[in-house]
Formats: C-alpha cells, sequence, structure tokens
C-alpha cells in the first residue's frame, strides 16, 4: 500500500532530475554554440555560410539544433551627433529572419564605442522539447543566445576591416 503512494513521487522526482539538467545543458550548449559562431563569423570572410550554421552543430552536440533559429548581423558604429549607434550592414539567416539593413541597434556593444568599429552579432533561439511532457512550464520554453564579437580578420573596406555577409554589402562609410 505505502509502494502505490510513493511511486506516483519517485516518479516525478525522477523525471524532474532528468528534465531539468538536460534543460540547463541545452541553453549552456546554445550559448557555447552562439559564442563559437560569431567567431567563426569574426575570423574569415566567407561566400558561403551553410557551413558555419552547420558548425554550430558540432558545439552543441549531443543537442540538436535542427529546429534553431540562427540569424548572423555584421554590423558597424556611427556617430550621430554626440553619441554613437550601431547599425546593421549584412545579415542572414537560416529558420529565422535576418535583420533590415541599415536598421538601428541601438548603443554600440561593448568594446566597439569608436566610428568605425565592426562587429558580428550572432543570435540562436531553441523551442525546447522536454523528455517528458509532464513538465508544461517547460514544453515551449525558448531558450535565446546572442553573442557580439569584434571583427578579427575580414576584408578592408573604407580603410576598415569588416565581414561581409554573403548577399551582402560592406558598411557605408
Amino acid at each position: 500500500m505505502e509502494f502505490a503512494f510513493v511511486t506516483p513521487i519517485l516518479m516525478l522526482l525522477f523525471m524532474a532530475a532528468v528534465e531539468v539538467p538536460r534543460a540547463i545543458a541545452t541553453n549552456n550548449r546554445l550559448a557555447q554554440a552562439t559564442a563559437a559562431l560569431a567567431d567563426l563569423v569574426a575570423s574569415a570572410a566567407y561566400t558561403d555560410i551553410a557551413d558555419v550554421f552547420d558548425a554550430t552543430q558540432v558545439v552543441a552536440a549531443p543537442y540538436s539544433l535542427a529546429e534553431a533559429g540562427i540569424v548572423l548581423t555584421a554590423g558597424g558604429v556611427y556617430q550621430v551627433g554626440s553619441s554613437f549607434v550601431a547599425r546593421v550592414c549584412s545579415s542572414v539567416q537560416r529558420r529565422d529572419q535576418a535583420r533590415a539593413v541599415g536598421s538601428d541597434l541601438g548603443p554600440p556593444p561593448a568594446g566597439t564605442a569608436s566610428k568605425g568599429d565592426r562587429f558580428v552579432m550572432a543570435e540562436l533561439r531553441l523551442t525546447y522539447r522536454p523528455l517528458f511532457s509532464f513538465f508544461p512550464m517547460l514544453d515551449g520554453m525558448i531558450f535565446t543566445g546572442k553573442t557580439v564579437w569584434p571583427v578579427r580578420e575580414g576584408t578592408n573596406h573604407n580603410g576598415q576591416a569588416e565581414v561581409v555577409l554573403p548577399g551582402g554589402k560592406p558598411c557605408p562609410p
């Protein structure tokens, strides 16, 4: 009789002991994949970005990013009056929406507060699919990762090294 009362509680604890660490690990791997993606793009110019998108899966393994939305943005810092603003120069996406060229991103990212600075921003968005549907707060939870990386190598445009994403144009001066 006691076993009948204790079994549901033990099953719930077992499922929670599996699901909660899995959700945390998925979020951590997503953050690592976002940083790796930004680092890869900031280090070279690519004519085909598919391999870079696919590289995020290697970093995120064993968790799947097959359904993840990915947005890569190359941006520049511009002076507007007495302040600086970050703007989109080129953007590509997979299963998400690319940022509009010329749109403002707000204040410049840390470490890029000078006119003409160039950076790459990687964003990943993943809807979490739990193993056990018993936890409704985890079902459909969206994990996001966003990393901004300074351009390390790229093509020289207007006296500034920058990354131009496929199909995009260099940042205007």
